[in-house]
């Protein structure tokens, strides 16, 4: 095969010796005949407008018999036909591009037309050849159609590749074309070309909206949030090296520092060790490529750059370390794709093939750059929800390191103080000097006080941490709301309070903890009493409503802020309002109300005004039946 035809190729026909009829065909309709081993070259509206083509062509320039042939890799595939229906099955032959050596050398060039004589034909001729028509008579012209006579046009592209082949055979004047017949033959030869062309660009973009819909399914599939970035590309991976045939890939994601994170794999998804410059190579060449929106190609084959590589002399440096990779990989080509989304590059795809491969396409090249933007918008998500995975483990570590550490400090405090309040105590019976008692109350003050930060401490601790278990025993919530009140009965009355409670005549049986609920309903009730002036009211209502038990207790005391409302519920929040801060409290109070709520399944909601008071609803679940 001649170097000018080593990537393209046609099929022709010679016709084998039969006797029949001429008659101009009449019209019908087309018949479509997909070869089985390209039946995906093209869709069936185009392979009907070619046989069209075809038997229009024949019936317009004269010939009986005119076969359309295309190249698919190096195979001649006929794809429409018209002549006599016996010969179709040899015609629709499979032959290898190189059967056209000998036509091309041995004809004489019309144009897109080559035309053999029978007589100018020397040697043997491989492939499926055709003849249709018998030996001239004795007394035939000099310019009679032979049976071994070939006309075909060679169709090419733009490009100048070879795209397809129209042999046509058995004049309707069973005589060779003359100069007036040669000009119509050149002229449908241009339209038939036209045809081919456009079939292939038809083809060749479905097959890239194929391969760009495939990956992209791939990599939409496999990037979902709850998968971890190493698991999303060992899944882009199979879809890549199965879409786009590559014999590995190398998805690299950039770290901090600009060099990828990430190794690459073979084809079967093994991971691959590349040299330590490789990583260098790959960062060099990732930004920029993202910046200016262009791959590269490069194979161990190429003497200058491709024009995906630019003209300055750092592309030129990139293409040569490019080919000695290569060539020590024992590789044959390389597909480098950069990954981002908006002006942020997040990465690269380098894809490659074996020595034997077929060079990457221009359709495998455009898939790839819009695969790559897919990819790259997918790892982008990835990468920052990795990110924040990873903060949210540090900041649970950091959470479990501060629970351990305040549930260390709280027990180690509780002996201690246990300690100084007893001793207090014996000291206060001691004491003969009234003039200390002041002192000593003072002291039993103030230890009472860090008791109850101990406590809550504790308590707090273990309702928040999720690894202490809820044990849930029907609680009756009208019991413990009528302790609490009692409790706070005392308060109450010293400032003059009025403490309105409604309660359901029946049990409010809520599953959970006594002691918490105890908790929750006693901060609830002690700080409506606390932050209430003398001469105000508190009201504490409870009620069943649908499957809920709903805990209601309000004040007309000072009132929260919106500003104060926002952080209400974290630990050791104090008030903004002056009123509020110098009334005695640890801060950890409403932390615990709204812990214990949560756990138990419940919600707690505030309502209030600065000024006007407050309002805390509970709702919980109720027990069932």
């Amino acid at each position: 095969m001649t170097h000018a035809y080593e990537e393209v190729g046609a099929r022709t026909a010679w016709r084998a010796p039969v006797t029949h009829a001429r008659t101009r065909p009449g019209p019908a309709e087309p018949q479509v005949h997909v070869h089985p081993d390209h039946a995906e070259w093209t869709d069936f509206s185009s392979m009907a407008s070619l046989q069209l083509l075809t038997e229009s062509v024949a019936r317009m320039i004269g010939f009986e018999v005119a076969c359309l042939s295309v190249v698919i890799g190096e195979d001649l595939v006929t794809v429409a036909y018209s002549g006599p229906e016996e010969f179709r099955d040899e015609v629709f032959q499979t032959d290898h591009v190189s059967v056209l050596d000998p036509v091309i050398a041995q004809s004489e060039a019309w144009g897109r037309f080559h035309f053999l004589a029978e007589e100018d034909r020397h040697g043997h001729f491989p492939g499926h050849w055709v003849v249709t028509s018998e030996g001239p008579a004795r007394t035939a012209p000099v310019d009679a159609w032979r049976p071994l006579d070939c006309l075909m046009a060679f169709l090419h592209d733009d490009d100048g590749n070879l795209r397809g082949v129209l042999s046509v055979d058995s004049p309707l004047s069973e005589r060779r074309p003359d100069a007036t017949q040669r000009a119509l033959l050149e002229r449908y030869a241009a339209h038939a070309e036209r045809s081919v062309v456009g079939a292939f660009v038809s083809a060749e973009l479905r097959q890239q909206m194929s391969h760009a819909d495939a990956a992209r399914r791939a990599v939409r599939t496999a990037s979902t949030p709850t998968r971890p970035i190493l698991e999303v590309l060992a899944e882009v991976h199979r879809a890549l090296v199965d879409v786009l045939g590559a014999s590995g890939t190398w998805i690299g994601v950039l770290g901090p520092d600009g060099r990828p994170t990430t190794g690459a794999r073979s084809r079967d998804g093994e991971p691959v060790d590349l040299p330590p410059d490789v990583a260098d190579l790959a960062a060099a060449v990732a930004g920029r490529l993202w910046r200016e929106q262009r791959h590269l190609v490069v194979g161990t084959d190429d003497v200058v750059p491709q024009r995906s590589w630019g003209t300055t002399a750092h592309d030129q440096r990139l293409f040569v370390r490019a080919k000695e990779l290569l060539v020590r990989l024992r590789l044959g080509s390389l597909l480098v794709v950069p990954l981002g989304s908006g002006d942020q590059c997040v990465g690269f795809l380098a894809l490659t093939r074996r020595a034997n491969d077929l060079p990457w396409s221009t359709i495998e090249q455009t898939s790839a750059r819009e695969i790559g933007h897919d990819l790259g918008a997918a790892l982008q998500v990835a990468t920052a929800l990795e990110r924040e995975r990873r903060v949210v483990r540090e900041l649970r570590q950091l959470d479990d390191h501060r629970t351990l550490l305040i549930a260390t400090l709280s027990h180690e405090l509780r002996s201690p103080l246990a300690v100084i309040r007893g001793n207090l105590e014996v000291v206060g019976e001691l004491a003969e000097d009234p003039d200390s008692d002041p002192f000593h109350q003072a002291m039993v003050r103030g230890a009472d006080r860090m008791q109850k930060v101990v406590d809550d401490l504790l308590l707090l601790t273990r309702v928040s941490d999720p690894r202490h278990p809820l044990v849930c025993v029907p609680v009756d919530l009208r019991a413990v709301v009528l302790d609490v009140v009692s409790l706070v009965e005392t308060q109450a009355d010293a400032k003059q309070i009025s403490l309105h409670v409604g309660l359901p005549s029946q049990r409010a049986l809520v599953p959970g903890d006594a002691v918490e609920l105890d908790r929750l309903v006693g901060n609830l009730v002690s700080n409506a009493v606390k932050y209430s002036n003398e001469g105000g009211s508190v009201s504490v209502t409870l009620e069943h409503v649908a499957h809920q038990v709903v805990l209601t207790v309000t004040d007309t005391g000072l009132g929260i802020s919106e500003e104060d409302q926002q952080g209400l519920f974290r630990a050791f929040f104090r008030s903004s309002n002056p009123d509020a801060q110098r009334r005695p409290g640890t801060g950890l109070g409403l932390s615990i109300v709204a812990s214990v709520a949560e756990r138990h399944g419940g919600t707690i909601e505030v309502d209030s005004t600065l000024g006007h008071g407050t309002t805390f609803t509970v709702r919980l679940p109720a027990e069932g039946p």
